[in-house]
């Protein structure tokens, strides 16, 4: 091999020497490299893992939002619905109360109306017949009997 020019001991010492720097550079250089790159790769496909999640999540949160806005608003729907409802009642309620207490109104002023027409007709019964008494009295004397006088002024009260 030296007429090659090859040194044998030189190209020993050099594949030893190359052996040796290959060794140190795979344990301290590729070996943490490539767990560095490995580690990093695991990380990247966690956080788009994660994010793709992320993304799920909240896209399901959206339409449970959407799904408790809907439900949300038919129950205000539904609340407003009853209110007017019970409201439109209760107006109907007071309407009919107070129309009631009118009516009732009407009806006791006009009974007191009825008595007191009546207490004034009894009244005025009363002053005629006491009237007729004395008049009948004057006219004619004691020509009748009291029975008789009594008959004659309950005729003309009952004219009355």
């Amino acid at each position: 091999m030296e007429a090659l020019g090859i040194d044998l001991k030189l190209l020993i010492a050099q594949i030893v020497n190359f052996s040796i720097v290959m060794l140190l550079l795979w344990k301290f250089a590729y070996t943490p490299i490539l767990k560095m790159l490995t580690d990093r790769k695991e990380k990247i496909e966690k956080g788009i893992k994660d994010a793709e999640e992320s993304a799920k999540a909240l896209a399901k949160a959206e339409d449970e939002a959407k799904v408790i806005r809907d439900k949300a608003f038919k129950e205000a729907d539904e609340i407003l619905k009853n209110a007017k409802s019970a409201a439109t009642a209760e107006a109907g309620a007071i309407v009919k109360k107070a129309n009631d207490q009118a009516e009732r109104t009407i009806s006791s002023a006009k009974a007191e109306s009825d008595q007191a027409k009546a207490n004034v007709m009894k009244d005025a019964k009363k002053e005629i017949s006491d009237i007729v008494v004395i008049a009948l009295s004057k006219i004619v004397g004691n020509e009748f009997s009291e029975e008789e006088k009594k008959k004659l002024t309950s005729r003309a009260i009952s004219e009355l």
